[in-house]
């Protein structure tokens, strides 16, 4: 026999049914707390600066420049078979006309990768110079400077470093000047020698065949590095150009050109310190 109550017992069993079915939905949409949020986008950040570091190269690419202040010095020829004031023929030694040189040298180039470096260099040298009848007679003014310049490639390596060593290759020119000035005895016949003034303007230059650089940076900065800088160089001075003139007492100016000189091989030294502005 059916209890006239089994409706209503089936009733209530339905809404606690749906009940329980409600809550557990409830909870399960439930938003996320404030802290829950927060470590997982600081998860999602940490694993993109991650990738991102991990994508980055190991050390700084793009334009690069540095300057350095250096000391120098030669060793060789500025040129061969010259006549001396006796008509002797004679070679002129770079250790025979200077003492040293103090060349500023500067590079602009572009880093192609972190341990590739492309680009130009150049150089300005006032060079001391010494006393000798060919170059520089006694009592004369002697003024001298050399330019240089060319390419180079450099090879970096360890560039994402504290201190990063490197090495380079490069060729060039080179452009030696020269400005010879004072007073002298011009012997215009036999034991008869006339005061004369003499104002000389040479030129000699020629290919740098090969210069090799050492060095390294270290940085002070992200985008700053200081290091020492050596170079060594091969060239050689191949054309001679320039003029003479001769104020002789009593008859007047006269130019005359520079004797013929075969050409000079050198090599060329110098060691410095090196500032350099890297690339970001």
């Amino acid at each position: 026999m059916t209890s006239k109550n089994a409706p209503f017992r089936w009733t209530l069993s339905l809404a606690a049914a749906l009940g329980i079915a409600t809550s557990a939905g409830a909870q399960e949409s439930e938003p996320l707390t404030e802290s829950e949020t927060t470590t997982t986008t600081t998860t999602t950040k940490t694993t993109q600066q991650e990738l991102s570091e991990a994508m980055r190269p190991e050390g700084p690419t793009g334009l690069e420049f540095a300057v350095s202040g250096n000391v120098g010095a030669g060793l060789g020829y500025v040129y061969t078979n010259g006549m001396n004031s006796s008509g002797v023929p004679e070679d002129l030694k770079i250790t025979q006309s200077a003492k040293v040189s103090f060349p500023i040298i500067a590079e602009l180039g572009i880093r192609v990768t972190p341990r590739f470096y492309l680009g130009v260099w150049g150089s300005w040298e006032p060079v001391l110079t010494k006393t000798n009848d060919l170059s520089c007679p006694e009592g004369f003014s002697c003024d001298t400077f050399q330019w240089r310049f060319g390419p180079e490639v450099r090879y970096h390596i360890r560039p994402g470093s504290g201190f990063d060593p490197w090495i380079g290759l490069g060729v060039g020119l080179e452009i030696l000047k020269s400005h010879v000035e004072g007073d002298t005895q011009l012997q215009v016949a036999p034991g008869v020698f006339v005061p004369t003034h003499v104002d000389t303007h040479v030129t000699d230059r020629g290919p740098t065949i090969a210069r090799l650089t050492l060095g390294g940076d270290l940085r002070v900065s992200r985008a700053l590095s200081v290091g020492p800088i050596i170079t060594a160089s091969v060239g050689q001075y191949t054309v001679r150009t320039g003029s003479q003139t001769l104020d002789i007492t009593g008859v007047g100016s006269r130019d005359q050109g520079l004797a013929t000189v075969d050409d000079g091989f050198h090599a060329l030294f110098t060691v410095g310190i090196r500032l350099a502005v890297l690339p970001m």
